[in-house]
């Protein structure tokens, strides 16, 4: 049987001698030497005191005060569902917002979208709580004084009309995808002819703009199919996390991977990388190389795809030997292969561009006539805009939703560059480095509190409309720039008057356009099908081949930057849900850190946590199995103030060691200095948590073994099955009988689904020390595997498994507890009762799964108690607390909760089928972590149902539970994973690393 391993340190210590990390030393032993008998005699008076104390204390009266005159769509108790879209500057996603008595508490996918299919991210789902985010601007301000909307904007029009004519008037902002407001800056350029705009995106895609300029004549980015490729060749291209759309793109790859009794075929995934990336750990054969070195790996995969094909080839890079196998499926699959590539650099996308010419991937698995219209920023605009703000030509920069003082390539410059220009104004919906440099900064609102729409793909439309009243005294950017301009119209006419002359106007009829209009709003997408028709240029690539040999190879460190996927380019930082929000490969939280291979420590003698300097920026080590071992990868978008009760900075910002004097920006160099300092930094990471002791958890099999044998790697369910025999009586389910399958071939460990159930059941959040004591409260996990030897990075393979309460029908949890608390429903679902609960833990103890969470503090403001509360992240203020779902009791101190299985969620859609006179139909209960995952790996429904999917997959060979010899008798089961890889991979590895 192969070793699974969670950690290094379980790894080279062995399991046994682990447990210590289930409880992390530093912290807990300082806590534990605070106390003393006198102090737990002195508590525990107190809390037998305590109850009677309560019992008879008076609560403050609340009033509830009625509506005067209530809305027809706001009916008490019942939510309504609004179509919107989030866009954050860099990934747009259709969305539902579920709204209760006025107040937004859930995002979802929208299912109508024919991209995500109702997918949503970690990002999507957490950007709720930055609605009720105290820090956001309140009013506008010029010098730090608070002033009128009317007097700022009668100030900014007239210090724009006595500009020169020279002077140029430039607004800096992230792609637009919303064609409307790109239609109210093409009207600000009539009015003011000096009008520039800058295109500043967080995360530069300029490189590939750049290339199909060349192939196609225009600077595009093509619309990826991962969904028809057969065989995909990424190049440290994060497409399942972070890289263009990884929403739309995980929907896709999961597709591709779905492998079931009618489908026996899935897509092969080969991953070149220099550092554990989620894609790369979802890969089937993964190569591991330096980032300098993967122009000359592309350029050799290039001359070898050529040569068999039988086309000429180019100047040698030297690595075609090691790339026939590779080159091999590529031309076995031909047009139905994709290549793609996360370099910024012109030259590796061009070669990029024309190896998937060479397959005949354009119009199948590339489409260069339905581009991607985000990240349409170009770097060689930023770094002229910059030059005409030092020379002076420069009399105006208004930034709209775009932070330059931290986003800009040079931030210093910057800054120094905006002193000497006359007019500065700052549009923003988030409280932000760049509003301390500007003279006005201008309050914008949230996006569920404006008017927008928006084309993310070429002919794919989008609608967002505003959920609730502006909380602050803010304007959403449509209405800003209404207001500079002189329009008295309101952002919802222009839109619609927009969308009437130029997306909906197929017919001149005004009744039609009304139909139509409330339709696309109330389905918040439209689809077009047009497309532009690109001819596709063959390059000469020696000129490329030439400029890519002569690079001269990096002997030494290198670092490689890379977005987070919890806080991406950093505009959320300050979103206690994602920061709390374990890294799906390292599983960290509330920290960026130094990511070295295992071999890299030994060499250098770092321990986890060690404190190093590279070129000025200091930061803790952490050993991550997978890394080459001369890389040293590191998060963007840290280093940014955490407002709230305790503001603090979070991270470092490591822009700064990509600063060159290059054309395009790129996001890895060579370490000039590395300096071990003096001290130790404890991370606070959940990779050791709730450890199940090495056993048989995760089962995974080869595609050609699963050919022979569909039960392949499950082998272990069948004995089990013929032992299992009990004492306990069989419970009887009579009416319906829950469960929930999750695809492990689906799932990519993408983190969505976390966010999705801590927001549906008021997750709280404990903060970063508590964290490092274990407590984290989330009740989904997704527990991260290595296989094979960490020193040999190229061979380590990774398994994820998402773990939350298996609502055993033999539950351990249910003997042991005292009080009764937890009990088993007629419908197979481990319950709690919070207020029975007097926390023991007894459950806790005797569960298997460890999947149950204690409120050690009052977290969430739920608590009796006065000053009993811990509260790191400011969730319990008034505003935040509007977040909380009233469907879900908000639990306090001392009680144990776990996963539900959304029994809210069912409980309302049986009594809608039960007024409705209907049968309940499979399919109509989605689970909060079901409902956001993007890959549509989970599924939910009833086992006493036939011809539920749930009943399909308890039939599947493919299907296992946790611990099966304990015979628990779980409500949640696994589908074994299946690797497209042949199954000699896995004992004789045949990639190496190169260096």
């Amino acid at each position: 049987m192969k070793k699974y391993w969670k950690s290094i340190e379980e790894y080279e210590t062995g399991i046994k001698q682990i447990n210590d990390a289930h409880i992390p030393d530093k912290i807990q032993a300082k806590e534990a030497l605070k106390a003393s008998r006198r102090d737990f005699l002195k508590y525990f008076g107190f809390s037998v005191a305590s109850a009677a104390v309560l019992a008879s204390c008076e609560r403050p009266v609340k009033k509830a005060i009625p509506l005067l005159i209530q809305p027809e769509e706001v009916r008490p108790g019942i939510a309504s569902y609004y179509a919107s879209t989030f866009y954050n500057g860099c990934e747009a996603v259709p969305i539902l917002v579920k709204v209760r008595d006025g107040r937004p508490i859930k995002i979802e996918g929208n299912d109508l979208s024919r991209l995500t299919k109702g997918g949503t991210s970690a990002q999507v789902q957490a950007s709720l709580l930055n609605l009720y985010d105290e820090s956001r601007p309140k009013e506008p301000v010029y010098q730090g004084q608070e002033l009128s909307w009317e007097q700022a904007n009668s100030d900014i029009i007239q210090k724009l009309s006595k500009l020169d004519d020279d002077k140029q008037i430039v607004f800096l902002t992230p792609t637009i995808v919303s064609p409307s407001f790109q239609s109210l800056l093409d009207n600000f350029k009539q009015k003011y002819p000096n009008f520039k705009q800058v295109t500043l995106d967080s995360y530069s895609y300029s490189g590939i703009r750049e290339a199909y300029g060349k192939v196609v004549g225009k600077s595009i980015i093509p619309f990826y199919r991962f969904d028809k490729a057969e065989v995909i060749v990424s190049f440290g291209a994060d497409f399942l996390g972070t890289w263009l759309m990884p929403t739309i793109f995980t929907h896709q790859y999961a597709k591709a991977r779905k492998i079931s009794n009618e489908t026996k075929k899935i897509a092969k995934h080969i991953h070149f990388e220099s550092y554990m990336s989620l894609t790369g750990s979802n890969a089937d054969e993964r190569y591991i190389i330096k980032p300098s070195e993967e122009a000359k790996y592309l350029l050799s995969l290039y001359n070898e795809l050529a040569q068999q094909f039988g086309h000429p080839i180019t100047v040698k890079s030297g690595f075609e030997s090691e790339l026939k196998t590779v080159a091999h499926n590529l031309v076995k699959a031909k047009n139905k292969a994709l290549v793609v590539s996360g370099s910024n650099n012109v030259d590796v996308q061009l070669v990029v561009a024309s190896i998937n010419q060479l397959l005949g991937a354009y119009g199948n698995t590339v489409m260069v006539d339905k581009e991607t219209l985000l990240y349409k920023g170009k770097d060689a605009l930023v770094h002229k805009f910059l030059d005409d703000c030092i020379e002076g030509k420069v009399g105006a920069v208004i930034s709209i939703e775009s932070n330059p003082a931290y986003h800009f390539p040079s931030s210093e410059k910057f800054i120094k560059a905006i002193n000497d220009v006359e007019l500065t104004v700052n549009v923003s919906s988030q409280k932000e480095e760049t509003s301390q440099f500007f003279q006005y900064v201008l309050p914008s609102s949230h996006f569920l509190e404006s008017w927008s729409d928006a084309e993310f793909i070429a002919g794919e439309y989008s609608l967002a409309q505003p959920v609730i009243r502006a909380i602050y005294n803010t304007r959403d950017k449509h209405q800003i720039v209404l207001d500079w301009l002189g329009e008295r119209s309101k952002s919802y006419d222009f839109i619609k008057s927009f969308w009437n002359k130029h997306i909906l106007n197929k017919t001149a009829e005004t009744n039609a356009f009304r139909s139509a209009w409330k339709q696309t709003l109330s389905d918040g997408v439209f689809h077009s099908d047009q497309s532009t028709k690109r001819k596709v240029s063959k390059l000469n690539l020696d000129e490329v081949s030439s400029r890519i040999v002569k690079q001269e190879p990096v002997d030494g460190l290198e670092v490689v930057a890379y977005q987070s996927i919890s806080v991406g380019d950093g505009k959320m930082c300050n979103n206690p849900w994602l920061q709390e929000l374990p890294d799906p490969v390292s599983r960290i939280c509330w920290d960026n850190y130094y990511a070295i291979s295992p071999s890299l420590a030994k060499e250098k003698k770092w321990k986890q946590g060690d404190i190093i300097n590279i070129d000025g920026i200091e930061l803790p080590v952490f050993i991550q199995p997978g890394n080459h071992h001369q890389v040293i990868s590191v998060a963007l978008g840290y280093g940014r103030m955490m407002d709230g009760p305790n503001p603090e900075i979070i991270g470092k910002n490591i822009q700064p060691l990509l600063e060159r004097d290059l054309v395009s920006i790129q996001y890895f160099t060579d370490v000039k200095e590395v300096k071990s300092v003096a001290a130790t930094y404890e991370l606070a990471t959940t990779q050791t948590h709730h450890s199940m002791e090495g056993r048989a958890l995760v089962r995974e099999t080869t595609l050609s073994e699963y050919l022979k044998n569909p039960a392949s790697g499950n082998e272990m369910h069948a004995e089990i099955e013929k032992l299992h025999t009990t004492l306990y009586k069989e419970h009887d389910y009579k009416g319906h009988h829950w469960a929930m399958f999750i695809d492990l071939n689906s799932c990519t460990g993408c983190n969505a689904c976390v966010v999705a159930c801590s927001v549906e059941n008021n997750v709280p959040v404990v903060g970063r020390d508590e964290v490092r004591r274990s407590h984290e409260m989330h009740w989904l996990r997704i527990d991260r595997y290595y296989t094979q030897l960490p020193d040999d990075p190229s061979s380590l393979r990774v398994v994820r498994q998402p773990v939350m309460c298996q609502h055993c029908d033999n539950a351990p949890c249910e003997n042991v507890c005292p009080v009764a608390a937890t009990n088993h429903s007629s419908e197979g679902i481990n319950q709690m009762a919070y207020n029975r609960c007097i926390g023991t833990r007894y459950c806790n103890n005797n569960c298997p799964y460890k999947v149950r969470r204690f409120n050690w503090y009052d977290y969430t403001g739920a608590d009796a108690i006065p000053f009993n509360r811990v509260d790191a992240t400011g969730m319990t203020s008034d505003l935040k607390r509007l977040v909380l779902n009233p469907d879900v009791t908000v639990r306090a101190k001392g009680v144990i909760e776990k996963c539900s299985f959304c029994i809210q969620r069912i409980q309302e859609k049986k009594l809608e089928a039960k007024k409705d006179g209907k049968p309940l139909v499979d399919g109509t209960i989605l689970t909060a972590c079901q409902q956001g995952c993007p890959a549509k790996a989970i599924t939910f429904g009833d086992m006493n149902d036939e011809n539920s999917e749930v009943s399909k997959m308890m039939k599947d060979p493919r299907r296992y539970h946790l611990l099966e010899e304990l015979h628990t008798l779980p409500s949640v089961g696994y589908l074994t994973k299946v690797r497209n890889t042949e199954q000699s991979n896995n004992k004789n590895t045949q990639h190496k690393t190169h260096s």
